[in-house]
């Protein structure tokens, strides 16, 4: 997870009095680690960057331990530390002490090394008495600003960079991580936002918990502290993978997340009919991801489940509703977890528990336990090859891995090999993203949330954002884009309620919602696939609107590299580097640029307006808006082009507009509601929402070089193929009619003695 820099580093370690100095050297900054042993805690170590005064990055941290039958923190004065020897071993500095209280004794060993511009300081030992070490605050700092990164998450929180620097220092940042490959601990811990604001805490550190023996194990940590005036030098890289680049179809597909089903044999009929009506409005992309409950009736007993929830009319119900979403033409993924286990399984034995620091099995909830993941990832393989090989499904989604941080699924078991280490659960949980199933070829999906250790070992994932209330929080695009776009399809940045951290009111879940409008923007913002709203909460506009807005946009921003992010403020575009030392970025108004020709605009601001210019028209961005422009003339937009805001997409094939409550002539169509066009050779099929009063075509917008005879104009009710010829009055290339709420579809079309009946 080493930091890639970007020129070439010169480092040394030298001696002053009792002092340690390790200096890198790099043309755009000299930093010194000054490290000095007098208390034996990282309060010990300071950073000067380019001769500025010292800052301490670690105040108040060290190693916690539990000795005298107590916890004491790590610093503590009633622990007695005592340097035994400070030296200089090669590039290396070696400091060991010795810890009493009582009559206990611990002993430790801190190595500092320089890798490029990051100090490396291992620390061991402690013979199973350390508890975890506190990354403590910063203290000393000139003008600090702490940046949280979206998607760098460890559990329910993440780490933050540092910005500080004085007027002839303008900018340098700081990362401060444990480095979690080669940790012995039983889990990181981070922060919560205020905590880190107020206390100027970069990281919060890492707990080592007692096995069911009692014991702990042996201390062994690495601590990363990068310095850097490039904000990509401090974030960590990726571990290394194959990634699973998108197929074309996946690329394509915008998700829908089916709720959870209640029991009753009308349960798939009743998703069935959803997704047959979601067919009727052309909505032909999608991914329909399914809950745990098709395996259960509410006892939560679906992992290792190969049959249909009895409830629900049980495995030929299931298999039969499979088969007609396929049908459809929609991917189906099947939903399978491996995290944990009912009492009521079939499978179920006690020794298939994982074990809590107490010995006991560690319940995940009532009547369910957390399953040892060395058996979950043994028995993944198989199970997911019977599951697709016995039921139709494009996919399989795996909730419940990528989603939690790796020691969420720990076993403190003492006679588990790595018991008691979230290095064990995370090599585990990477066994069990990879699992494929034998023989098939569609994509294997994971719930997201702690997604970016897993970054490649799955085809995509739910892009669920962490934090108190991540739609709050600028829109800092880099790491998603930079690291994580090319690895996964990420969909979505969890449900609206995750991503706004609270219920939205019945009454603002509509189409034209401000809720829905900033969800939008930030999956857009963010380059991942929309993820369809709730039909049952939402209405079908919302779904509607979801779909022709992002998808058109999909094939053009997923797997693409980006080849430039600008964020903006005051009527200026800066470079990311800039934008965060400048606080621009705060703003969340950012500029995308990917290299199929996309052009991505985006504002997020909760308040002001932003006004861009594209193909010489303004374009006003409302707070919650976007813009977006690709090639073959593609436009897409939420925003106002100088008539008041509207929605509206344009492709080769189709046209949706919204005109939000008010009469406006938009493109082709002079509307009061929303609509979608598709256009054909000869027929144009238009699908009227919420329209009130009559809907106006310009037929020259799609056959603007043809002598047009007299046309005529269908209706389609949804249930029935079979169109009525309705009245319709033309003006020149104009058609008007008003839209009946019986009909869901209408055709303009030829003459029926030049085409079939009905075509």
């Amino acid at each position: 997870m080493f930091p890639i820099e970007g020129e070439e580093v010169h480092a040394s370690v030298t001696r002053d009095g009792i002092s340690c100095i390790l200096e890198s050297r790099a043309d755009s900054a000299v930093v010194r680690f000054v490290y000095t042993p007098i208390d034996g805690t990282l309060a010990d170590l300071e950073v000067e960057i380019n001769s500025a005064d010292p800052v301490k990055l670690a105040d108040e941290g060290g190693v916690t331990v539990e000795m005298n039958g107590r916890a004491w923190s790590a610093s503590d004065e009633e622990v007695e530390r005592r340097l035994v020897s400070c030296e200089i071993v090669g590039d290396s500095v070696e400091a060991r002490w010795s810890w009493r209280c009582g009559e206990e004794v611990a002993d430790f060993l801190y190595r500092l090394s320089l890798s490029g511009k990051t100090l490396v300081v291992e620390l061991s030992g402690g013979q199973g008495r350390a508890t975890g070490i506190d990354l403590g605050r910063v203290t000393g700092c000139l003008h600090p600003r702490l940046i949280a990164v979206p998607y760098l998450t460890l559990g329910e929180g993440g780490p933050s960079i540092l910005c500080t620097g004085a007027s002839r220092d303008p900018h340098v940042f700081v990362s401060s991580l444990l480095d979690w490959s080669g940790s012995r601990a039983s889990a990181l811990t981070v922060p919560t936002g205020s905590e880190a604001r107020q206390l100027l805490r970069l990281n919060g550190g890492c707990s080592y918990l007692t096995k069911s023996d009692g014991r702990r194990n042996h201390l062994h940590e690495r601590w990363l502290l990068t310095v850097s005036r490039q904000f990509e030098e401090v974030l960590p890289a990726l571990p290394e993978a194959d990634p699973l680049p998108p197929t074309p179809e996946l690329a394509a597909s915008v998700w829908y997340n089916v709720p959870s089903l209640t029991p009753g044999e009308e349960s798939y009929i009743e998703i069935y009919e959803r997704l047959r009506g979601f067919k009727q409005w052309g909505l032909d992309k999608l991914l329909v991801n399914h809950p745990a409950d098709t395996w259960h009736d509410g006892d939560g007993n679906a992992t290792l489940t190969l049959a249909g929830a009895p409830a629900k009319g049980g495995d030929d119900a299931l298999s039969e509703y499979l088969e007609a979403v396929a049908e459809l033409g929609y991917a189906a993924g099947v939903y399978l977890s491996f995290r944990e286990i009912a009492s009521a399984n079939p499978h179920w034995s006690v020794s298939m528990a994982a074990l809590g620091p107490d010995g006991k099995p560690a319940v995940t909830k009532p009547g369910r336990y957390l399953l040892k993941a060395e058996r979950a990832a043994a028995l993944a393989p198989a199970h997911l090859s019977a599951v697709t090989g016995r039921y139709r499904s494009g996919a399989v989604y795996l909730a419940g891995h990528a989603s939690l941080a790796p020691w969420a699924h720990n076993d403190y078991d003492a006679s588990v090999e790595g018991a008691g280490s979230f290095q064990t659960s995370y090599r585990w949980q990477q066994e069990i993203l990879r699992s494929r199933a034998a023989g098939s070829a569609g994509p294997v999906l994971a719930e997201g949330g702690n997604h970016w250790i897993y970054a490649g070992l799955v085809h995509g994932v739910f892009a669920r954002q962490i934090g108190e209330k991540p739609a709050w929080g600028p829109f800092l695009v880099d790491f998603d884009l930079r690291h994580l776009h090319l690895r996964q399809v990420s969909a979505g940045v969890g449900s609206p309620e995750e991503f706004f951290g609270e219920e939205i009111p019945p009454g603002d879940k509509h189409s034209r919602s401000p809720y829905l409008d900033r969800y939008l923007t930030a999956t857009l913002a963010y380059g991942h696939a929309a993820v369809l709203p709730d039909p049952a909460e939402w209405d079908l506009a919302a779904v509607v609107k979801t779909y022709y807005l992002l998808a058109p946009l999909q094939p053009l921003v997923i797997g693409v590299p980006v080849t430039s992010i600008r964020y903006h403020r005051d009527g200026k575009l800066a470079e990311t580097n800039e934008a965060l030392q400048s606080g621009t970025y705060e703003a969340s108004q950012v500029q995308v640029t990917y290299q199929s020709g996309l052009q991505v605009w985006a504002n997020g601001h909760r308040t002001e307006p932003w006004t861009v210019t594209c193909g010489e028209v303004p374009y006003v961005l409302p707070p919650g808006s976007f813009l977006a422009q690709g090639p073959g003339g593609l436009l897409v937009y939420s925003a106002d082009p100088g008539q008041g805001r509207i929605d509206y997409a344009h492709t080769a094939t189709h046209v949706y507009c919204d005109a939000r409550g008010t009469q406006r002539k938009i493109g082709a169509l002079t509307l009061d509601g929303a609509a979608v066009i598709a256009h054909q050779k000869w027929n144009i099929d238009l699908l009227p929402l919420e329209c009130r009063g009559p809907v106006t075509v310009d037929l020259t917008k799609f056959w603007s070089d043809r002598r047009l005879p007299p046309l005529r104009l269908l209706a389609f009710r949804s249930d029935e193929d079979e169109p009525v010829n309705i009245k319709a009055t033309t003006s020149g290339s104009d058609l008007t009619f008003v839209p009946e709420e019986e009909y869901c579809r209408y055709r303009i079309t030829l003459p029926e003695w030049m085409v079939e009946p009905g075509r």
